[in-house]
């Protein structure tokens, strides 16, 4: 009884997280020419680094739970933009990457939308099957998790006026990639993990790191990566430079309103008073088992 009283108390004081929305990084801008005399030129402040990590074209039953491992020894929270055709029907290994993705969602990652059978959807076939590769994956993800993606990632980020046209009907936008080492195509683990150790090294602004959870080699190369970030971001802290911020998902979704302030004031008030709540009730349990043994 103490314990379904307390868990009413503590659901009504919930709150929603806020979300940012994702940002390209920031140019440098040359100084305006001037017609004054020349001063010293003063150093602009380069924004800090910040890095959000993505995984494409999963979830696979081998591969995935690696990366899973990998990011959860870092600490670092990704976003995975999955394809529905790998966890579809009633096969036993679709159960198996259904219970995959619910696995992702309580490690802390968030899982997207990038359509059920990743086909191009631009071109002459693009306006036929985009609206239904997308509502279908999204169905899809919301049967195995229980949540309905609100973010999304294009195949072969395609743009073009008809799937533009298709994502403001469905009210969704298409989350794009800042560093691209193309594992996919060069399937070398030092090639992926040198080219994105270097893009890091000369990061300024925020950043969208694209990779695939479905290849060996960036599966190998991930943790050499997040031990060098580690071990970096170490070294700029000792040293007094700016350390590569890594983000999670919710800097892509959009803003949440609070809860109106009345609400949420009252909200605390319940918090507040649970322990109180408590010991009353643990009185009132007694009182009624001692009542009950007088009886007996």
């Amino acid at each position: 009884m103490r314990a379904l009283a307390v868990a009413i108390l503590l659901m009504s004081a919930s709150a929603f997280a806020k979300g940012g929305k994702h940002k390209p990084p920031h140019a440098i801008k040359k100084a305006a020419p001037s017609h004054a005399p020349a001063k010293p030129a003063t150093p602009r402040a380069l924004a800090p680094p910040e890095l959000l990590f993505t995984f494409d074209d999963g979830p696979d039953l081998t591969k995935t739970p690696r990366v899973l491992d990998a990011l959860e020894k870092h600490h670092i929270h990704a976003v995975f933009f999955v394809n529905g055709v790998h966890f579809m029907g009633t096969r036993p290994n679709a159960e198996k990457a259904r219970e995959l993705l619910r696995e992702e969602i309580r490690r802390g990652h968030y899982v997207g939308n990038h359509t059920v059978h990743h086909l191009f959807l631009c071109g002459i076939r693009g306006p036929k099957v985009g609206e239904l590769e997308i509502t279908q994956n999204a169905d899809l993800i919301e049967q195995a998790t229980g949540v309905r993606p609100e973010l999304f990632r294009t195949p072969y980020g395609s743009h073009c006026p008809s799937l533009s046209a298709t994502l403001a009907k469905l009210g969704i936008k298409h989350t794009g990639w800042d560093i691209d080492p193309q594992d996919w195509k060069v399937k070398n683990t030092v090639i992926v993990r040198d080219f994105i150790i270097g893009e890091l090294k000369k990061l300024h602004g925020r950043a969208i790191l694209l990779m695939h959870d479905i290849h060996d080699d960036t599966v190998e190369a991930l943790p050499q990566i997040l031990d060098w970030l580690d071990k970096e971001n170490a070294e700029r802290a000792r040293t007094g430079g700016q350390v590569i911020k890594v983000l999670d998902y919710t800097v892509l979704l959009p803003p949440r309103p609070a809860w109106p302030p009345l609400l949420d004031g009252i909200g605390r008030l319940l918090i507040d008073a649970a322990p109180l709540v408590g010991r009353v009730i643990d009185r009132a349990v007694a009182w009624l088992a001692a009542a009950a043994a007088t009886r007996a």
